[in-house]
């Protein structure tokens, strides 16, 4: 019964761990999406006021 407690705990270990992993990613994407949309808005309320050279 040992050994089946034991499988049991490290499928339980394993799983939490993967929806741990799943909710750090899904936070670190979010972030870099309005970092880029933020920075997008940025470049485009300054873009007019410098000229590329053609």
């Amino acid at each position: 019964m040992k050994d089946v407690a034991k499988v049991v705990i490290a499928i339980l270990l394993v799983i939490l761990a993967w929806k741990l992993v799943k909710g750090v990613l899904g936070i670190v994407i979010t972030l870099a999406a309005i970092g880029l949309l933020v920075w997008g808005g940025m470049k485009l309320l300054e873009g007019s006021g410098q000229k590329r050279i053609k």
